[in-house]
């Protein structure tokens, strides 16, 4: 029986590796007139230099975009992997027996009008869903806006968005917040590895694609934008498997009346009980959030910094506000700051000024340059006592000396020269620079992660080194909720294999 559903498992996996990593591809409904489906499909695969053969499948057009287009797919004279559909509803059906009769495998229906839209369409989808089973092949959708998978340069949305390549897959119940998050990764540098928008999901759905995400190597973390799943029993059995080998995050939605309500006209979904999904997160070690900047921030993080081992941290400040408002949203997320010992003590009062605070938080009180941040950091970073560290300030001073000169020069002086001032905005960043190289490696050495808070705006930023990347956001709440979310994660793995 377990041969026949790894046999099963392995079989659903080649045809998911056709979807997204494709070595041919038929767009069914192409079309070279801006503001069409079909055409913006196409404008995405082509613009993104995606490297397999492109077959438009247009029965009015002897070309799309100088491509040959085709009246059918089963005119097309060679094999093809995928089968997108950007045609109207009704002749999807027909569209998925020609896919039947070439033995394609893989197929995204962008198209609605199914369930979401009522019963008729539910009637419909559940026919090019029986059409799909009884074929032999998966498809995703319908009402979806797309896939994508960086690593192969193949991008089928209508947004195209050119994004980096890296460890982070997401999966969306939503297209419109999906390409958000979408841009959002590309725009940060984040890195993606696969792009699942799932729509109505009448066939794969959350479940099936965190498994097959599970089971890629190459995928660090799983972000999710959940609005309801059906099969609870098998998305927590899948669940449990995944997350001892990797993070999954998961935003789910329709906590109020309103919100369950909205959930299911969208995508026809159940939401369900919200405290249901909660425990269900908190049993499994799901990462559960609140907010799509959460789940983008928390998901950055899960991808490219260390897992600490607990709750216990530590806090570096330029000033007191700052840390206070730290310690205060850290026993608020139930982190814990451990007191400094008298070694800790001893070893700190040889860089900072008598006067510092000698606690937890660490109150530099705005001494200090790049040289001393470092070493009061690795301090607390080869602290036993605690597994992450939340330095504040240090960083993203930039701004403040722009603002500094251009109001000096609006007094009509001339202290600062264009070449001073760039001298100066130079030597500010070359020791922020050194500063963020230099956590990257105690983070590489310590295997704790050392999240960064800037005097700059902007929320998450992710700054790449030799010694792998560094995380800074905008504002303390931000930073804790990122330790917080971690740590409890890594804790779930410390209980799993204790």
């Amino acid at each position: 029986m377990e041969d026949g559903c790894m046999k099963n498992r392995d079989n659903l996996h080649k045809k998911l590796d056709r979807m997204f990593f494709p070595g041919s591809v038929a767009v069914v409904g192409a079309s070279d007139l801006p503001g069409k489906w079909g055409n913006l499909i196409l404008i995405s695969i082509l613009g993104w230099k995606y490297a397999g053969k492109v077959f438009p499948v247009n029965p009015k057009k002897d070309t799309v975009f100088d491509l040959q287009s085709y009246p059918s797919l089963l005119d097309i004279p060679e094999e093809v992997d995928l089968a997108i559909f950007a045609i109207p509803a009704r002749f999807i059906p027909d569209g998925f027996r020609d896919c039947v009769k070439k033995r394609i495998q893989a197929a995204v229906v962008i198209s609605a009008g199914f369930k979401e839209a009522g019963e008729e369409g539910r009637v419909l989808e559940d026919e090019i869903a029986d059409i799909a089973r009884k074929g032999d092949m998966v498809f995703m959708g319908p009402n979806t806006m797309g896939i994508a998978s960086a690593h192969h340069n193949f991008e089928a949305i209508p947004t195209p968005t050119p994004v980096e390549a890296g460890g982070l897959a997401i999966i969306s119940q939503s297209g419109n917040l999906g390409l958000q998050i979408l841009k959002w990764v590309a725009h940060k540098d984040i890195g993606l590895n696969i792009y699942a928008g799932t729509g109505n999901e009448a066939m794969l759905n959350t479940t099936i694609l965190m498994e097959y995400l599970g089971a890629r190597d190459d995928v660090k973390a799983i972000a999710m934008y959940i609005e309801g799943i059906p099969d609870g029993r098998e998305f927590m059995e899948v669940a449990e498997k995944v997350t001892r080998i990797k993070p999954v995050i998961a935003l789910k939605t329709g906590r109020s009346k309103t919100g369950a309500r909205a959930a299911q006209s969208h995508t026809g979904s159940m939401a369900g009980s919200h405290s249901a999904y909660e425990a269900m997160f908190a049993q499994k070690g799901i990462t559960g959030v609140r907010t799509p900047t959460e789940l983008l921030n928390v998901s950055t993080a899960m991808t490219h910094l260390p897992i600490p081992k607990s709750k216990r941290v530590a806090i570096m400040t330029m000033g007191g506000g700052w840390g206070i408002v730290a310690a205060d949203e850290c026993e608020d997320a139930g982190l814990v700051l451990p007191e400094l010992s008298a070694e800790m003590i001893s070893r700190l009062d040889a860089l900072l000024p008598d006067y510092w605070n000698r606690r937890n938080p660490v109150d530099l009180v705005g001494e200090g340059d790049a040289g001393m941040y470092l070493k009061v950091i690795e301090i607390l970073a080869r602290w036993d006592e605690i597994d992450a560290v939340i330095p504040l300030g240090i960083v993203g001073r930039s701004g403040y000396m722009e603002d500094f000169i251009a109001c000096q020069e609006r007094m009509g002086g001339e202290l600062y020269t264009r070449e001073l001032k760039l001298s100066v905005l130079k030597n500010q960043m070359q020791n922020e620079s050194r500063i963020i190289s230099g956590i990257a490696r105690l983070q590489k050495e310590t295997r704790k992660p050392i999240v960064l808070v800037a005097l700059s705006e902007g929320g998450l930023s992710l700054a790449d080194t030799d010694h792998g990347k560094v995380i800074s956001l905008s504002s303390p709440e931000q930073a804790v909720s990122i330790i917080s979310h971690m740590a409890r994660y890594g804790m779930y793995l410390k209980q799993r294999t204790s």
